[in-house]
């Protein structure tokens, strides 16, 4: 769980807007946490990427690969166990995934 926790302080300190932790790990056998986050224009998104990488390399994690990096409104990061999805919100709301997991127990942002 400390692997979110850098992920999601990385997020939260670039003003990173509405992220959702899906706890996965029952219905996963390749990740145990799913993020979905939403960057209010492209520039931050990008932004939020380098400083995702720059966070989980400055705790020790390997470095996430990462897909959509030609992309100004989705990137997906896969950590190994975290996987994390950031899009611009018209993006977001396009494709919303959200719907995907609606049975999926999320994780209490507050409680972390």
């Amino acid at each position: 769980m400390e692997k979110i926790h850098v992920v999601i302080e990385a997020l939260e300190s670039l003003k990173i807007e509405d992220i959702v932790v899906y706890d996965m790990r029952e219905r996963s056998p390749f990740f145990d946490y799913f993020i979905l986050s939403t960057a209010r224009n492209s520039r931050q998104l990008k932004a939020a990427v380098n400083h995702l990488k720059e966070h989980l390399n400055a705790a020790k994690y390997d470095h996430p690969d990462v897909e959509g990096t030609h992309s100004n409104a989705w990137v997906l990061m896969d950590a190994k166990d975290v996987v994390v999805n950031i899009f611009t919100k018209e993006e977001r709301a396009f494709y919303n995934i959200e719907k995907m997991w609606l049975d999926v127990p999320t994780i209490d942002l507050d409680a972390l």
